[in-house]
């Protein structure tokens, strides 16, 4: 019987004969077939790439070639692609900071923008925060060009205890490696970084710049 000759059970075997099985070369090779028709699968198989990854691969692959220019990357990175992953570090930055909950007794609050107490998305560990903001071509209301991450002293509606506290920039780019698209802070102060991972560093970084202003003042 086929199945005792190939060592397979009866089921496969009878797929095999009624063509729902395609034979590999080890079976060939047991039957004597020639195997110049059976389709051998590459080794391991290929990565899934999202659409995503693999058009922003494509901007940097075309920019590495001469084929776009700097500005007209940076412009791709600033379409509609881009405003889905700023949206994905916000979450996860907002749901890292509910994480931790609190910091010295000092407890994180996300501002949506929206309420009126912000003018733009904000993670505040009092009296500071870090502030998402778009980038905008001049003149006001232009085209977005890119997003950026302000640390920095939080306005109270009083504006009573105002600091000149220095602001720290974060500007974010974004950057594909190997069909991955990541985040770049400061062209190369942090490459590649998930969103999960900067939503890390963004948190870390504000707790960092509340213990230097608690310092100073």
């Amino acid at each position: 019987m086929l199945a005792a000759t190939l060592g397979t059970t009866r089921q496969t075997a009878h797929n095999l004969l009624t063509g729902r099985t395609l034979p590999n070369l080890e079976t060939c090779a047991k039957l004597g077939l020639s195997p110049a028709f059976v389709y051998e699968e590459a080794e391991g198989a290929r990565e899934m790439t999202s659409l995503d990854q693999y058009l922003a691969q494509r901007d940097q692959d075309r920019r590495s070639a001469g084929l776009i220019s700097e500005a007209d990357l940076n412009a791709t990175l600033a379409g509609p692609r881009s405003a889905a992953m700023i949206k994905s570090l916000m979450d996860a930055t907002r749901a890292t900071a509910s994480r931790i909950g609190a910091v010295d007794g000092v407890p994180f609050q996300w501002d949506d923008g929206k309420s009126g107490g912000s003018l733009s998305e904000l993670l505040k560990l009092s009296p500071v925060g870090a502030q998402f903001k778009r980038i905008m071509s001049p003149p006001m209301g232009g085209s977005l060009r890119g997003y950026r991450i302000d640390f920095g002293w939080v306005a109270t509606p009083s504006g009573r205890g105002a600091k000149e506290v220095p602001t720290q920039v974060w500007r974010l780019t974004l950057t594909a490696t190997n069909n991955v698209l990541g985040w770049n802070v400061n062209q190369n102060e942090i490459v590649g970084a998930s969103s999960n991972a900067l939503a890390e560093q963004i948190v870390m970084r504000l707790i960092e710049y509340r213990d230097e202003f608690e310092r100073a003042y």
